[in-house]
């Protein structure tokens, strides 16, 4: 017997399921943004970080905002601890507006299991919403809720540089095509040109390394989900596929840095713009 699957839940004022909106794209496919946002913050201290306010705005809120007005068509929250409370505060704060009816959540009651089982909720209901565009068509980004100073230009440049890679591609992927069989998702992607995005930020000693939001072509969403397990979200297959991700440098957007101990606490108290590489 199949695993029950969690029910979509309506944005905070939608009044009917969950669904696209009217294209066209502006980027030609739609996007639909995850943001994993089920962790309880227990090493932080303060409670889950989807309600960590930041800036006087819940970090929930935040990041849901930055994945649409950065060019997401629309955002599946994935709830668990405190997953109430993360659903009112949404309906709360974006109630009435545009931005609120692009937004979903969905709970995922296996959430202690590990990140993992997050990442696996949310590309699947990320899925079932792009189902009506066709078996493959569309993007999924899945971003991180603990990401504070990841915002909307993070996002932006990001899916910029997926149409960039595409465009660049387009006439390559022809002659790859012609001559590679290709009987995996993975195979027959690559033969067509597409890639993975992720987001790059440089560590102490300036080698810019791999990080979230990270955006997958559909079919690849599916495959790395299948292979999530525990902490291990995308990773696993990520570091299976080097050859189809490319990692975009956006270290004069954003530091990337996450929020897991009162010490981060500190540095976001007290960040400035001198931690962004100029």
């Amino acid at each position: 017997m199949s695993p029950t699957r969690p029910p979509l839940s309506p944005g905070p004022v939608a009044a009917s399921g969950p669904q696209l909106p009217a294209g066209p794209f502006p980027g030609g496919a739609p996007v639909v943004g995850v943001l994993l946002a089920a962790g309880a913050g227990r090493r932080l201290g303060r409670g889950p970080k989807a309600l960590l306010s930041v800036d006087g705005t819940p970090q929930v809120v935040r990041m849901a905002r930055a994945l649409l007005r950065g060019g997401c068509d629309a955002v599946v929250v994935v709830a668990g601890a405190a997953g109430e409370k993360v659903r009112r505060v949404l309906d709360v704060m974006l109630r009435g507006t545009v931005e609120g009816r692009r937004v979903w959540i969905v709970m995922n009651p296996g959430w202690e299991a590990g990140l993992g089982s997050s990442f696996r909720t949310g590309i699947e209901a990320a899925d079932r919403m792009l189902a009506p565009s066709g078996p493959s068509a569309g993007l999924i980004m899945v971003a991180l809720v603990d990401q504070p100073d990841v915002d909307e230009a993070v996002v932006r440049c990001l899916l910029d540089s997926v149409s960039a890679t595409a465009s660049t591609t387009d006439g390559a992927a022809a002659t790859t095509a012609s001559t590679t069989a290709a009987t995996s998702a993975t195979a027959t992607s690559a033969a067509a040109g597409v890639r993975v995005i992720a987001a790059g930020y440089p560590d102490a000693q300036g080698r810019v390394v791999r990080s979230h939001p990270v955006v997958f072509p559909r079919p690849w969403a599916r495959e790395a989900a299948a292979q999530a397990a525990g902490d291990a979200a995308g990773r696993v297959w990520l570091r299976s596929h080097p050859e189809v991700v490319d990692v975009v440098d956006v270290g004069h957007l954003a530091t990337g840095r996450d929020v897991d101990t009162p010490q981060d606490l500190h540095w976001l108290s007290h960040r400035t713009e001198a931690d962004v590489r100029a």
